[in-house]
């Protein structure tokens, strides 16, 4: 249990330092813009249970240091691009602890000038993890996505787009995962601060499911790429290693939200989710919801 507990607090300082770096090294870029964000999350069904009897729910605390700097390429369009390092930290399934290097690009234009004209954008985003104790789940992630929007008044902004992701595990093909995601959002400012938003996704490709109840293996074995087992949850199960899939699905995810700010550079965010997973193929399912809390804040 000593060394157990030593690395937990290493991980946390490797974490905490970095984050702290990054955050001096882009002050000393005037034109910079940088931050630093703190959320907490409840995760109802963190182990994708596909049997409701299986079902575990986590506390998710996490911690991200960014910067981000804007090139303007004409009067029509520019450049943004970010990165940041981010730590989580899971209450209940320590092994899920995470460092996360982040980074994204993004080509925008408005092709016609106006507040209500609409906008396209052209964006791909990497992420590199690292976790405490689930090897299974390092690796890296690659997304690119297209999207569009506009203001329909002052008050309300839509958009849609359409995107690819590709995760790649670093031992084993369990998170060797490819999916298509599409979706739309609305944004809309009630009050001269608060701001609400709403977002559907429809994502199509490689999920991973758990299950160790039969009738639901049985459901899964036939048309699953990858059975492994999983040791992150094995303390869930009595101390074997819950048994994890990996098989084409579809997920529809809703969520709702509410920014509220609460000084020039600091502003407040809830949000709640509902998620809900099926296989092309056996019938397995899976669905949960997300609460999350987070306090936002950018350095001048």
């Amino acid at each position: 249990m000593r060394i157990r507990c030593c690395r937990h607090t290493l991980f946390l300082s490797i974490a905490a330092t970095s984050i702290l770096l990054t955050t001096s090294a882009v002050s000393l870029a005037a034109d910079t813009r940088y931050g630093f964000n703190a959320e907490w999350m409840r995760d109802a069904n963190i182990n994708r249970a596909a049997y409701a009897g299986e079902e575990q729910s986590d506390n998710i605390l996490s911690v991200e240091g960014y910067a981000a700097r804007s090139v303007r390429l004409s009067n029509q369009g520019g450049i943004v691009s970010s990165g940041g390092l981010r730590l989580r930290q899971h209450v209940e399934f320590a092994d899920l602890n995470q460092i996360a290097l982040t980074g994204r690009l993004a080509y925008r234009i408005q092709p016609t000038p106006g507040f209500t004209s609409p906008w396209l954008e052209v964006a791909g985003a990497f992420e590199l993890l690292r976790h405490r104790d689930s090897s299974l789940r390092d690796g890296t992630v690659f997304s690119g996505s297209v999207s569009a929007g506009k203001y329909l008044t002052d008050r309300v902004r839509i958009g849609a787009a359409i995107g690819l992701d590709r995760r790649n595990g670093r031992d084993g093909e369990l998170f060797d995962l490819a999916t298509t995601r599409l979706g739309v959002n609305v944004d809309y400012r009630a009050t001269q601060k608060v701001s609400v938003y709403g977002s559907l996704n429809w994502i199509r490709g490689d999920h991973v499911f758990t299950a160790n109840y039969s009738p639901a293996q049985t459901a899964l074995i036939p048309y699953s790429d990858v059975i492994v087992g999983d040791p992150a949850f094995a303390k869930a199960f009595g101390g074997a290693p819950a048994t994890a899939y990996r098989l084409k699905a579809r997920t529809l995810l809703y969520e709702f939200g509410v920014n509220v700010p609460i000084a020039g550079n600091q502003a407040l965010d809830f949000g709640f989710a509902m998620f809900d997973s099926r296989a092309d193929s056996g019938g397995g399912k899976y669905d949960g919801t997300l609460l999350r809390a987070g306090y936002l804040y950018r350095f001048d």
